[in-house]
């Protein structure tokens, strides 16, 4: 299998996280940023996004897809039970639509604006992804103050997911502090081994 990715993407990072933590072994192809759009990505991925996986003639987009494809090789990190798993989705689904989108928009505007050269944040911007972000950091917050992880009484692509959404959290303004539920769970997923090696290095 190969993984088509870029190590400072949040949503390739998913992927890896899976991979990494279960043991499973994926080629990485680095996608520099700028060759999203060439002729010879877009016949991988027509839509121009990281990552995709490739295993054989069957080609996969999207990253928490892939993440589920990835778990279903290798038992722990998906639960029994078609109510269980249907929670996970449910996260993974909210974590797309009310988590990840917000602080998604602060890394943009306020690290890969300035290290593009693409001009000033736009601070309209910020504060509508600051207000969208503490809306579901409470209820996450609150979720994980009745439950050690999101789904069960273990980790799971859930917890995974919403926890790479994450990644430029801190140098990106998002706070944590007030979140006490949340800022306990993520440092116990930052000490993951996957964690620490699908760390992203700006520069390095």
């Amino acid at each position: 299998m190969k993984l088509y990715q870029n190590p400072l993407s949040p949503n390739a990072r998913r992927p890896a996280l899976v991979a990494q933590h279960l043991g499973i072994a994926i080629e990485s192809v680095a996608v520099d940023f700028k060759e999203l759009r060439s002729p010879e990505f877009l016949k991988v991925n027509p839509a121009g996004r990281i990552p995709v996986l490739v295993d054989g003639d069957f080609v996969l987009t999207e990253s928490r897809a892939i993440m589920q494809f990835l778990a279903s090789k290798k038992p722990g990190l998906v639960p029994e039970g078609e109510r269980a798993r249907a929670d996970v989705a449910r996260w993974q689904f909210w974590d797309a639509e009310h988590f990840s989108a917000p602080l998604s928009t602060l890394a943009f505007e306020k690290l890969l604006k300035p290290m593009m050269g693409m001009g000033e944040p736009s601070e309209s911007a910020i504060t509508e992804a600051l207000t969208r972000y503490e809306r579901s950091a409470k209820v996450v917050d609150a979720h994980l103050g009745k439950s050690e992880w999101l789904v069960g009484s273990s980790m799971t692509i859930a917890d995974l997911s919403v926890a790479a959404s994450l990644t430029y959290a801190v140098p990106s303004g998002a706070p944590l502090d007030p979140y006490t539920h949340l800022r306990a769970w993520f440092g116990r997923i930052r000490e993951l081994p996957a964690w620490k090696s699908t760390e992203p290095k700006p520069g390095g």
